[in-house]
Formats: structure tokens, C-alpha cells, sequence
């Protein structure tokens, strides 16, 4: 007789599903629920075991996956999950969750293990883990699997443009499965879940950062905000980052993110001076009293996360372009949400990032559109500020001097 197949148990799963005595996929609401009719409600959540501090062994270094002490991790979780909200409505009129597999599954899956998991870096190490580690892990976790399959769909869309409708309706789809139960489970992360948990949301920046832009109805400003937002949702897992460096998704955390002030900028060229508009700026404008101070923050951040890709070796650039996000404070993330003048400015100044790894599938041009839309949108007092990342970003005369080549871009 041959043996059963393993089962995972759910020990959170909704009212109705507990009363059926059936398994839950713990979503909200669950997709039981959902193909019955019924109203699906939880017990009342309890706080997520924290660490013991003698757990908390982080490295004397700064550490993107810790929150800066100005933001507050309720704040931040907060934030998350209403975002998270919103775009979980965007993705589900396209989504049919009464079928939750199809035939071209094993296509997909085939494609991010031969293909896709290898563009994000040059690093063998780090392509071992997001080739083998992550989807071992998303053996016992379907939303992960989704989080898999949508990014390889995604990928599929770029290189086959004459199936890009097709390939994107697949990837919004498995997205937007993947988001039903990863939301829920993120309220209340454990250790048994934490790297399926980091592993998701690692997939879901990419996925948000690829997702088209260039149709009539898109707006990057808005993507790049629901980025941010998302970015930062990687810091309600700072409790658990001591055991996600120490397991075998480490390389993807374990990077030298220090700087070195004071040496010149050849990749960014032309950014000191900005950096020194910008503060001068900051002392001549009236800004107010809880502003000034996120303004400073991100200015300094700017030119920290700069340096730190300016130094880096090449191989281990591409992860950087998600420090500055989330470095900053979640005050500065509600600033560029009401569309103030100085945050688009600096958000201007970070489209120099993504320019200089536009090589990558999953940047391409999203730095000119957000550049555009962001043009349209300062007044014309603050245009002298908006002249430098203008001009960085349409340099073409020598592709080879401010590209990051990778083997696995996509020309875009």
C-alpha cells in the first residue's frame, strides 16, 4: 500500500471551516467560504510569539530589514495590510477563484527554474536560492507556489510579447490567490511560517516593480507608491530576520549594505551636487515642523543607498534599488501619496536608481514614465531641482558606463 501523502495541518482556520471539521486555507475569506456562500470570520487574532532577546543577534551593520526607529512596526503593519487590501481588490475581477490550478502550471514552474530565477543576480549563491530554496519552501505553502508561478507568468509576458495578454491574465491570477491567504498569515507570522512569509513578499516586490506601465490607463507614481508600501511590509518580519539570515535564505539578506562616505561618485555622476541643492533647499523653504525632518531623513538616505550600489560589487547591485523604500519614513510615504512638491523631487532623484539597472526585466523603463508623471506634476518653482535626474536618466551616448549588464535582461 503506498504511503499517505503528507498533509499540512490548519490550526487557523475560519469558524465554519472548524464547525465542518474541513480543512481552510485560512484566506479571508477562505475559499470554502467563498464556493459556499458563506460569511467567513476568524477568532480573534493573538500576538505573534516574539523572539527572546538573546535570539537578536543582529550584525553591527545597518540592515534594510530592520525599520528605522522613527517608524513604528504597528505603524508599518498597518499600512501593509491596507495596502496589501487595496491591492488585492485591484487584482480579484480578474482572478476566477473557483479554479485554483490549470494545465499551464507545469509550463510556468518549468520556466522559473530554468529561466526566471536566474536574472535577479550574477551571485551563484543567491541563484540557488530563489531556484531551490524558495520553491522547496513553497512545497508546503501554496500561496507561495502562486507568488511562484504569477512571477514566472509575468516573465513569460515579457519575453513573448505576442502572448502578453495571455501570460499577464495568468500571472494577476496566481497573484492574486497567492495575496487571499499570504495577507492573513501575515498578521500573525511564526517561526514556522516567517520564510515562506519573506519569500512571498521578496516575489511580490519584484512582481509589483514588473508590472506594466506603459498602457494608456497606467500610473507609476501610483505602482511605485504601492511599491514602497510593500517594501516596507518586509519589516513586520524584523522579529524573525535573526532566523531567516541563519537559514538557507540568508544569502538573499546577507549583504554588505555599509557606505563609504566621502569617496566620489562615478556611477552617479553629478549627485553630490543635487545632494547639496537639495539641503540648501531644505534651510530657504518653509516646510512644517513634522515635514522638515522626514525630508532630511530621505535626503541623507538618498545619498547613503548611492554609495552603497556605487561600491557594491556588481553582481550584488540589483537587491539595493529596495533600500532607499525602505530606509525612509512612513511619514515621507504619505507625502509623496498627497503629491507634496519636495517628496516627488526626491522621488525624481530615485529614478536615477532604476535607470541605472534598467537592464533588468523587471525595471526597465519605469524610471522615464515615473520621471514623466512626476514632470506633469511639480510646479515650476522646484523645476531647477528636477533638471539633474532628468538629464541622468535620458543619457544614452554610453550605454556600457551607466548599465548594470546582466546575462538574463531583457531589452525593453
Amino acid at each position: 500500500m503506498p504511503p499517505r501523502r503528507s498533509h499540512k495541518k490548519s490550526r487557523n482556520g475560519c469558524d465554519q471551516c472548524k464547525k465542518r471539521r474541513v480543512k481552510c486555507d485560512e484566506a479571508d475569506p477562505c475559499l470554502n467560504c467563498t464556493r459556499r456562500g458563506l460569511a467567513c470570520s476568524y477568532p480573534p487574532l493573538i500576538a505573534a510569539p516574539r523572539l527572546s532577546n538573546k535570539n537578536k543577534h543582529f550584525e553591527q551593520r545597518i540592515d534594510p530589514c530592520t525599520p528605522p526607529s522613527n517608524n513604528s512596526l504597528a505603524e508599518i503593519s498597518a499600512r501593509t495590510d491596507a495596502a496589501l487590501n487595496i491591492f488585492q481588490s485591484s487584482l480579484a475581477h480578474t482572478a476566477c477563484f473557483l479554479r485554483e490550478w490549470n494545465g499551464q502550471d507545469p509550463e510556468l514552474m518549468h520556466h522559473y527554474c530554468i529561466s526566471t530565477c536566474n536574472t535577479f543576480t550574477n551571485q551563484e549563491e543567491v541563484r540557488h536560492v530563489w531556484r531551490t530554496v524558495i520553491p522547496t519552501i513553497a512545497y508546503s505553502y501554496e500561496f507561495l507556489m502562486h507568488g511562484i508561478l504569477s512571477l514566472s507568468a509575468m516573465h513569460l509576458s515579457y519575453l513573448k510579447p505576442e502572448k502578453h495578454s495571455h501570460y499577464l491574465t495568468n500571472s494577476t491570477f496566481h497573484m492574486a490567490l497567492g495575496l487571499q491567504t499570504f495577507r492573513t498569515i501575515l498578521r500573525k507570522p511564526t517561526e514556522e511560517n516567517c520564510l515562506a512569509l519573506f519569500s512571498f513578499s521578496s516575489l511580490l516586490i519584484v512582481w509589483t516593480g514588473a508590472a506594466p506601465t506603459d498602457s494608456k490607463d497606467a500610473q507609476p507614481l501610483s505602482s511605485v507608491i504601492e511599491m514602497f508600501n510593500l517594501c516596507r511590509g518586509v519589516s513586520t518580519l524584523a522579529d524573525f530576520m535573526p532566523l531567516i539570515r541563519k537559514s538557507p535564505l540568508g544569502p538573499l539578506v546577507d549583504q554588505d549594505w555599509s557606505e563609504k562616505p566621502g569617496t566620489p561618485f562615478r556611477l552617479f555622476r553629478g549627485l553630490g551636487g543635487q545632494i547639496t541643492a537639495l539641503r540648501y533647499r531644505l534651510t530657504v523653504e518653509t516646510f512644517g515642523e513634522e515635514e522638515k525632518p522626514v525630508f532630511e531623513n530621505a535626503v541623507t538616505e538618498l545619498e547613503n543607498t548611492c554609495q552603497r550600489i556605487e561600491h557594491a560589487d556588481p553582481c550584488a547591485r540589483i537587491g539595493m534599488i529596495y533600500v532607499w523604500p525602505l530606509m525612509i519614513r512612513n511619514k515621507f510615504v504619505t507625502l509623496i501619496e498627497q503629491r507634496h512638491p519636495f517628496a516627488l523631487i526626491l522621488l525624481a532623484c530615485y529614478c536615477v536608481q532604476l535607470h541605472v539597472f534598467r537592464d533588468f526585466w523587471f525595471v526597465g523603463r519605469r524610471a522615464e514614465s515615473l520621471l514623466s508623471e512626476i514632470s506633469e506634476l511639480i510646479p515650476s518653482g522646484y523645476a531647477d531641482l528636477l533638471e539633474w535626474p532628468r538629464q541622468f536618466c535620458s543619457y544614452s551616448a554610453d550605454l556600457g558606463r551607466w548599465s548594470v549588464l546582466h546575462p538574463g535582461a531583457v531589452s525593453l
